[in-house]
């Protein structure tokens, strides 16, 4: 087998290295945010909203400039509330959204295989982390999810994408081509360069990678949403630059016993790190979905990927909705046609 699983997540959690001098400003804040959920529990009233990555060690201000933080920056602490899901008789489930697919089953399946907890956090540590958590061997990758703590949003959701990948990998339902494990490494990329520069940028990224490689659909509704499906939360009305959000896995909608609709998804939360969590559907300003299609194209990135300017761009300025939407190949329906 190629990946290593930690089911119990209750390995040592030490804190690691510290965050590398950055700005001020983001620094006292990022502190400030850290000292204030520091212990926290998955309960309800604790938010679920999300983080980019922090700083890399060892990297200049411009390659530090580079890299989402925005998301680092806490909002209010009132702003947003979640419950914890592992009291299953606090929701009752509504819809028809469970997976019709092989592949969004798996997706479900991977969160399902993740470590639960492991700490909550957007630093040069967790980044670290991350990039000793996955790695190439002999055309496939090797994973190791309980490496990867703390975590963030992000990061989290980008190892049950490659983890999905590589288990179709296993199973030669696809089959990576020569060079196409190392790309979907981690390796310190600028947001818009690479895969991971890609899905760890603000605004759409993992949207505009689906679109990009036509690796599947993107939509805007839930309507349409299944469990497995990817999304991207949006806290606020801004998109890029000034954008609260969270990178999550879709698993559903509920009514809580207090009769209100709840979205609840998998993801790393501020809450503890990884697991499940819901949040109040009147408190989410916009949604993204993607929902994998075709893996196989996943080998188009063999010889890598250009810059992608648009998400580049997302660090220091905004898009509107309508932009957003074509660059991810959504035009006036709210979704993106099946990959041809």
């Amino acid at each position: 087998m190629s990946r290593k699983w930690s089911n119990t997540g209750q390995k040592n959690r030490s804190s690691g290295g510290e965050i590398p001098d950055i700005k001020k400003s983001a620094f006292m804040l990022v502190t400030a945010m850290l000292v204030a959920t520091a212990g926290s529990a998955q309960t309800a009233g604790s938010r679920p909203y999300g983080t980019k990555s922090g700083e890399l060690s060892g990297q200049s201000p411009t390659a530090t400039d580079a890299t989402s933080l925005r998301n680092a920056l806490a909002q209010p602490a009132d702003e947003y509330t979640s419950v914890s899901v592992g009291d299953r008789a606090k929701v009752e489930f509504f819809g028809s959204e469970h997976p019709s697919s092989e592949i969004n089953r798996l997706v479900v399946a991977m969160t399902e295989r993740m470590p639960t907890g492991g700490g909550y956090r957007a630093s040069s540590e967790s980044i670290g982390r991350l990039e000793s958590a996955i790695k190439a061997v002999g055309g496939h990758l090797v994973i190791d999810p309980g490496a990867a703590e703390p975590s963030f949003c992000s990061s989290a959701t980008y190892l049950v994408f490659v983890s999905t990948l590589e288990e179709l990998n296993q199973q030669r339902k696809i089959q990576f081509e020569p060079g196409v494990a190392e790309q979907l490494l981690v390796s310190g990329q600028r947001d818009g360069e690479g895969v991971w520069g890609r899905w760890n940028a603000n605004g759409p990224g993992t949207a505009r990678l689906f679109a990009e490689l036509r690796i599947g659909r993107n939509f805007t509704s839930i309507e349409q949403a299944q469990q497995g499906d990817f999304l991207k939360i949006f806290w606020n009305d801004q998109i890029g630059a000034k954008e609260f959000g969270h990178s999550v896995v879709y698993l559903g909608r509920a009514r809580n016993r207090d009769g209100v609709e709840v979205v609840e998804y998998w993801s790393s939360n501020k809450n503890g790190g990884y697991g499940r969590a819901a949040v109040p559907a009147s408190r989410i300003k916009r949604m993204l979905f993607s929902r994998l299609e075709s893996p196989e194209r996943i080998n188009q990135i063999g010889a890598g990927l250009k810059r992608d300017r648009y998400l580049a761009a997302m660090l220091t300025r905004s898009s509107t909705p309508r932009e957003m939407e074509e660059m991810v190949g959504i035009f006036g329906t709210g979704t993106s046609g099946p990959a041809p």
